[in-house]
């Protein structure tokens, strides 16, 4: 089963670099490469977070979580473990799982919707009502997951995919064997897990949980 944890990254301390040399060297340097506090602080917390539940909930050793990317540019722990991360706003998220997993989460924001047309299919634009703020985001974070579990992003490729309002996913030729399951992490945020199993739970984690498991290891 898949499991997805979130964490709001506004109650971060100020000293959150004292937690840095929890992460792999190549997730440190391009913390440091960034410019906004915003994005190093989204990054930290994200990939903390992923090493948190891998350990209280997977019981993994934290000495032995490391991680890498596959061919497709995809976080992997282990052959049989993969994981996905995510963060918009205020907020970030991972989703673990056994099988090949993609997630996302947007901030609602103003935006000139009649721009994307080119991202959806034609029956996509028959389905929902994507002018209104809700649609939108609920379909963009379905194809933006979906486009993470195969390993590609939002691109155009993805106006052959159609994503239905039950999840089910449409190729040309076939059904996709995932499903796009949204979830609700906060009021003007969009959230979307692709999976092949089912969603076992949705946990948020406060910074001070986060905090305390690594102060005492």
């Amino acid at each position: 089963m898949t499991t997805v944890a979130y964490c709001k990254i506004g109650d971060m301390p100020a000293e959150w670099q004292h937690y840095l040399p929890f992460l792999e060297a190549e997730v440190v340097q391009r913390v440091e490469r960034m410019r906004k506090v915003e994005d190093q602080l989204r990054t930290v917390c994200a990939h903390l977070l992923t090493k948190m539940v891998l350990v209280t909930t997977f019981k993994k050793e934290l000495s032995d979580v490391c991680f890498s990317k596959d061919s497709n540019d995809k976080y992997q722990i282990e052959q049989n473990l993969q994981f996905n991360i995510t963060h918009s706003g205020n907020y970030v998220a991972c989703a673990i799982s056994k099988f090949p997993v993609g997630i996302d989460i947007e901030q609602h924001v103003k935006r000139d919707f009649s721009l994307f047309q080119s991202l959806w299919s034609d029956e996509e634009k028959q389905l929902y009502p994507l002018h209104e703020q809700e649609a939108f985001y609920s379909l963009w974070t379905a194809k933006e997951s979906y486009g993470k579990y195969k390993g590609f992003g939002l691109q155009s490729c993805l106006t052959e995919v159609t994503i239905h309002q039950d999840g089910t996913i449409h190729l040309p030729d076939r059904i996709e064997k995932a499903l796009a399951v949204s979830f609700v992490i906060a009021p003007k945020y969009s959230a979307t897990v692709c999976i092949e199993d089912s969603l076992e739970a949705v946990t948020r984690y406060e910074w001070e949980q986060i905090g305390a498991f690594f102060n005492s290891v």
